[in-house]
């Protein structure tokens, strides 16, 4: 990687800086040798010493003399009460509400945040073992780990029950009925019966599913669909599993990447009779969405599409009707949540599932006159709580 035009220096200890506040390096650990840096930017080592020098002073890191250069705990700032270290898989894609809802809280109780991303899956669970190793001065610990991984979970709950200060899951569930875990999370199940209800409400009894795999919703979305689509005595056709084929990059990558699996999967669920099909997420949404375009297959006269996410829905080609996880409320419950650990270390434990809300569009047929918004209660028992269809559901992130 060439740092480009300006100062370099400046611009390489912009980068450190940048890479010290994600959790590249957790406070504690050693960065790379000035010669290891040099090599990577294709810098000399002089202008890698001014880069480090910029950043001692700023108490960034410490140099320490024979040893090398160490990320360092940023002091904590005048007249902030609490540090709270936020740990997210990314920051850029699911996240922008959530940290936005911490922010909020975060000015109102005068905390201070430190946000850090680590990744998914088995590198993410790599990179959150380091992290947590090296966390220091910090009262609390939002987190959301990786998700699905090759490890056993039990390892992973032993690396966060480990944690020597209060912590709280940000959507994700406890790793069983036995984990004590404090969370605060989306309702994935709850979600997927609102879409079911919303078509049945408008006449569909055969139904179908594409869950992305790979992703901690997944679970809950495919257990609220199965009992869902018993409970209001709907066929369903089929379940595809869709394959993440592409989690960063532009969206039309992705959608250009998609396109086979989702003319299959239109193919299927065609063939089988379904009228109606719920997606998890937007993406696989819009990619069914074009294909049905270029098959001829009118949304949503011939099929109803429902979405689970509302990233992309609203600027689809049709709009498509979106379950939509309240992801600001999320944010800032769960730091409201983890600030009431610390002022209540006795108190009861919180396991919070928030339902998302139904925004109804064009693509199921049902919004003439414009976006429309259901919450909890709008159809059916109204009282829908996690677990109502049965075991399982309680926990299905």
């Amino acid at each position: 990687m060439t740092v480009g035009t300006g100062i370099k220096y400046m611009r390489l200890a912009e980068e450190l800086r940048r890479g010290l506040r994600d959790g590249a390096w957790p406070p504690g650990t050693k960065l790379p040798t000035e010669a290891e840096l040099a090599a990577t930017h294709d810098l000399s080592v002089n202008t890698v010493r001014r880069a480090l020098e910029v950043l001692a002073p700023e108490g960034s890191v410490e140099r320490r003399q024979g040893a090398g250069t160490f990320a360092r705990q940023a002091p904590r700032p005048p007249g902030v009460r609490r540090r709270i270290a936020v740990v997210l898989p990314e920051r850029d894609w699911y996240f922008p509400p959530v940290i936005a809802g911490i922010e909020t809280v975060a000015a109102r109780t005068r905390t201070s945040i430190e946000v850090h991303t680590i990744g998914y899956g088995d590198v993410g669970w790599g990179r959150l073992e380091r992290l947590v190793s090296g966390l220091a001065d910090v009262d609390g610990v939002l987190v959301t780990h990786p998700g699905p991984s090759e490890t056993a979970p039990p390892d992973h709950a032993r690396l966060l029950h480990g944690l020597s200060v209060p912590y709280v899951l940000l959507e994700r569930a406890p790793f069983g009925i036995g984990d004590p875990s404090e969370h605060v999370s989306t309702d994935h199940a709850g979600g997927a019966y609102l879409a079911l209800a919303h078509l049945a409400a408008l006449g569909h009894r055969d139904v179908a599913l594409a869950c992305r795999t790979g992703s901690a919703p997944s679970r809950g979305i495919r257990e609220g669909f199965t009992q869902g689509a018993a409970a209001l005595g709907l066929r369903v056709v089929d379940r595809f599993d869709w394959p993440l084929l592409s989690r960063w990059g532009t969206l039309e990558g992705a959608l250009a990447a998609q396109a086979p699996f989702a003319e299959e999967v239109l193919r299927e669920v065609r063939g089988g009779g379904a009228t109606a099909m719920v997606c998890f997420g937007d993406v696989e949404g819009l990619a069914l969405l074009a294909a049905a375009d270029r098959a001829g297959v009118r949304v949503p006269g011939d099929l109803a599409l429902v979405s689970c996410e509302d990233r992309h829905a609203s600027t689809a080609p049709v709009p498509l009707t979106s379950v939509a996880p309240e992801k600001f409320r999320l944010g800032g419950l769960a730091l409201e949540t983890l600030l009431r650990r610390l002022d209540e270390p006795e108190g009861e434990l919180r396991q919070v599932w928030l339902r998302p809300r139904l925004t109804v569009r064009e693509s199921c047929g049902a919004a003439a006159f414009g976006a429309r918004s259901f919450r909890p209660g709008a159809y059916g028992t109204g009282a829908y709580e996690p677990g109502a269809f049965g075991p399982g559901v309680a926990n299905p992130s």
